[in-house]
């Protein structure tokens, strides 16, 4: 008889413990598990010491059992989880005591081990004891019904009520089970108790019988801890047991795998979330979820998911994960392209469109200033260069206006410059002489072509035919233009499930809020925020949340916010080092770099992020020259291809990328703000250097155990206000 073997997320606990030689053996334990759990050499059995009906162990080798459990019947070994392997004598203690259950309020399938409860519970009242006058951590405004409403036992209840320190706190936490540790610690963050039974338990899970385990295992809730991802791929399991195991592959929280797998939007949905919170994550499982309705409805084979983000790094490295969660395969069904690259494609893919992309070149930042300076001198009045492509590029082509009578009319929506009729007719001689100029040097640029995209679908509504998308996952929404909008709503039929949009405002660090139901994408009732941080440490995470954006938008008309955020683990705080001259920060760069390095980082772990891109080089040759091996990464880097080497960049450059490591250099008042934004004044200089906070959140969200910032003379005003 076979047997399926799944995990419980205690296994990849305790491979953490195991040396490799030990690991190998576990990896054939499975495999021979899978194919006879009967056989005699695995010695299979209930431990007569377990006070649960449920557990199991078996023998991996001499001196080594595993730990599991059995959701069915006694003598039904069809389907068994993997709770730990450990030594021969620790095994059996621990089976002894483990505990399997089904809570009576969530229906949550649960496994903890209550020895280890009753040790956090202990120490939980010696904290209080001895913290008296401390205010608890838990708000007053959650009560103890509402922690018993998620299952929490009554006395770990009012032990909750009354912990004052963050370590007793996560003590406790660890111990309880996993359904119910991430209730509380939502609760203690400040959720509301209905968003976060509705974030956590999604179903109502109805009449509960206490001992229908099978039926428990089903619930979205009991899917923290037991996963869905069998142990029959051979691949997986020598990646949990070598220790790179990408955890976000099986273990989604419940509310990314009901955003993932629900069917039947009536329309575009929306994701919104703080950096880390698992965004990019849940639209790739949606991605591969609607692959797979495509796949079994056998309605037309060549009709495809449409991913689509703001770079093309961000798009390689998504494309990557995507195969990496469900093989090659699914690149047949999705589609991953960046958003710009898709416009160029669509363009081309018209008689007229061919003509105008093949020649053509996006302009640079400086040619664009040179040809806006020689268009303005075809105007009455004076106007910056700025101004002039701004209001291009947001009035002009953001609303696909093609003639001077379209720009006299159309409402000129969050330009702070107010036009008079002559000064608009005015602008349009410039407006024109600059679209001559970049067509007489076979100039464009991304926007441009969004916009040349977006009037193309819509004027030849079968072009979209040609490229059979029946549905959109849209990553990093909150940078995309409105171009790109109209773009997008004309190429992706409306209908169910068209649509699934995933953003963050407090991290848009390029173009301006672009409201969605202003292009026909019409997502109120379908939205939710994700708060759980998997990214980043606690103590990361509360610098981040310091310097963002206080006035973000959720994408649309709203106002969003980071309440409720928190990190599911900790680490050593943020270090701020300042330095006399530059090349002394240099110099402390590189000791840092290689003192994380001697911690046991590789090299490739980290990142060393700077704003100016001629930091960038200079920084690299510094820690080259130095003896630390580090490269460049740019637009063009195909990351997974430098090797074991440091990786040098921009901050805008290190969007979308995470790593265990990160310094931020050149973070002194003379470099940051840059020249340009301390130049500026009054309104104008508020938004430069809010735009700046918010490229910092950023690059420091991108940090996962490590963060710290390096700055010559006086640490910036931005991020030392007092």
């Amino acid at each position: 008889m076979k047997t399926t073997v799944l995990m419980h997320e205690f296994f990849e606990k305790s491979c953490s413990d195991l040396d490799g030689s030990v690991k190998s053996r576990v990896l054939s334990f499975m495999v021979k598990l899978q194919q006879d759990p009967d056989a005699t050499g695995l010695d299979l059995k209930r431990p007569k010491g377990a006070t649960n009906k449920h557990v199991r162990t078996a023998r991996v080798n001499d001196n080594y059992r595993a730990v599991l459990v059995n959701a069915r019947a006694d003598d039904d070994n069809s389907t068994l989880w993997l709770v730990a392997v450990k030594k021969h004598d620790d095994a059996y203690k621990f089976a002894e005591t483990l505990t399997l259950q089904v809570n009576e309020k969530t229906g949550a399938a649960e496994l903890y081990d209550p020895i280890a409860l009753g040790d956090a519970l202990d120490n939980a009242r010696a904290d209080s004891t001895s913290s008296v006058g401390a205010d608890p951590l838990m708000p007053a405004s959650v009560s103890q019904a509402d922690l018993e409403r998620f299952g929490v036992a009554p006395d770990v209840a009012v032990e909750l009520k009354l912990v004052t320190t963050e370590d007793a706190l996560q003590r406790l936490l660890e111990a309880l089970p996993a359904s119910q540790g991430n209730a509380v610690l939502d609760l203690a963050y400040g959720k509301d108790p209905q968003d976060v039974w509705n974030d956590l338990v999604i179903e109502e899970p109805g009449p509960i019988d206490v001992d229908d385990l099978e039926t428990a295992l089903r619930r979205p809730l009991s899917r923290l801890s037991f996963t869905a991802v069998d142990g029959d791929n051979e691949d997986e399991l020598r990646a949990v047991l070598e220790g790179d195991f990408a955890k976000w592959r099986v273990w989604l929280h419940p509310l990314q795998r009901s955003l993932a797998t629900h069917e039947g939007w009536n329309g575009p949905f929306r994701v919104t979330g703080g950096a880390g919170t698992g965004k990019t994550v849940t639209a790739i499982h949606r991605a591969r979820f609607l692959a797979k309705e495509l796949d079994l409805s056998g309605d037309d084979p060549k009709a495809r998911v449409l991913f689509t983000t703001f770079t093309r790094n961000l798009a390689q490295t998504i494309e990557g994960q995507l195969i990496q969660l469900a093989g090659p395969s699914i690149t047949e069904r999705v589609h991953v392209i960046n958003i710009d690259a898709l416009a160029r494609t669509v363009v081309a893919a018209t008689d007229n469109g061919r003509v105008f992309v093949n020649p053509s070149k996006i302009a640079s930042f400086s040619q664009i200033e040179q040809l806006w300076r020689a268009a303005a001198q075809s105007c009455k009045g004076t106007w910056d260069p700025i101004f002039l492509d701004q209001e291009w590029s947001e009035v002009v082509l953001g609303n696909a206006i093609v003639d001077e009578a379209g720009y006299l009319r159309v409402a000129r929506s969050g330009r702070s410059q107010r036009l008079s009729r002559p000064q608009r007719a005015d602008v349009w001689l410039a407006i024109e002489q600059f679209q001559l100029l970049l067509r007489a040097q076979s100039l464009t640029t991304f926007t441009e072509l969004a916009s040349r995209a977006a009037i193309a679908l819509t004027s030849d509504p079968a072009l979209r035919d040609q490229f059979g998308y029946r549905h959109a996952v849209i990553d990093e929404a909150q940078d995309l233009h409105p171009a790109h909008w109209k773009l997008l709503r004309a190429l992706i039929p409306i209908g169910t499930d068209d649509l699934f949009i995933v953003g963050d405002a407090h991290q848009r660090i390029y173009g301006k809020p672009a409201p969605l139901s202003r292009f026909g994408i019409e997502t109120r009732g379908r939205a939710r925020r994700l708060t759980v941080n998997y990214r980043t440490s606690r103590e990361i995470l509360r610098w981040c949340l310091r310097i963002a954006d206080a006035d973000a938008d959720d994408l649309d008309t709203s106002s969003d916010t980071l309440a409720g955020a928190r990190s599911v683990f900790g680490g050593p705080e943020p270090e701020s080092l300042g330095f006399k001259s530059k090349s002394e920060e240099d110099k402390g760069l590189v000791a840092k770099i290689e003192q994380w390095i001697a911690d046991g980082y590789a090299r490739s772990d980290i990142g060393v992020f700077v704003y100016e891109r001629n930091d960038v080089r200079e920084i690299c040759a510094s820690l080259e020259a130095s003896g630390v091996e580090a490269e460049v990464v740019n637009e063009g880097t195909k990351e997974e291809k430098l090797g074991d080497v440091v990786r040098v960049m921009t901050m805008h450059r290190a969007k979308g990328l995470e790593y265990r490591a990160v310094t931020m250099a050149r973070l002194g008042s003379k470099s940051f703000p840059p020249y340009y934004v301390q130049q500026k004044h009054g309104e104008e200089r508020e938004q430069e250097e809010k735009k700046l906070l918010r490229v910092l959140y950023v690059a420091g969200s991108r940090a996962r155990e490590r963060l710290a910032l390096f700055w010559t003379g006086e640490l910036s005003p931005l991020l030392n206000p007092e």
